[in-house]
């Protein structure tokens, strides 16, 4: 019990390190939307499961276990049952965002391209919006606007005479 107190408190002071790449906020936010678009694409795969059509079944059973699979990389408390669970959780968090951005990216699309119904839209599409969060996550800050200048086109600056154009 103690390793697991432990484990809380670091993972605490590395959410909150004043000296992270991006506020607390941006991401609490990938990591919402994540748990919230695993929720949703259970919900809406248990009530796309009332269907006809063997492909929208199919995509119906991938978004349900994407969403599971979701939920239980980014929100492991919800499944403490599961012995297995806080080391698929340890090892998501050492991942790169750009990592998560691919894989809840691929995640999200599949269902979608299998069967073009609300339910998967809506199921599937927070995933994938969880996954383009954290691909402009992974894409870093933009810098500011004196590098950005100065690393730009010498036509766009201020500084170039347009007095001869027509």
């Amino acid at each position: 019990m103690g390793a697991a107190a432990s484990g809380v408190s670091t993972q605490m002071q590395a959410e909150h390190d004043p000296n992270a790449a991006f506020p607390w906020w941006v991401r609490f936010l990938a990591k919402g939307v994540a748990i919230l678009g695993g929720f949703l694409s259970l919900f809406f795969g248990v009530l796309g499961l009332i269907t006809l059509s063997a492909t929208c079944m199919v995509a119906i059973l991938l978004q349900m276990t994407s969403g599971a699979l979701v939920i239980a990389l980014e929100a492991p408390f919800c499944c403490q049952f599961v012995d297995f669970i806080e080391k698929i959780a340890r090892f998501s968090e050492s991942r790169q965002l750009w990592h998560k951005a691919a894989i809840y990216g691929v995640m999200g699309l599949i269902p979608i391209f299998l069967c073009i119904e609300l339910n998967t839209i809506l199921g599937s599409g927070t995933i994938f919006a969880s996954g383009v969060i954290y691909g402009f996550m992974a894409l870093g800050k933009k810098a500011d606007r004196n590098n950005m200048m100065a690393a730009g086109d010498p036509a766009w600056s201020p500084q170039v005479n347009q007095s001869n154009i027509p």
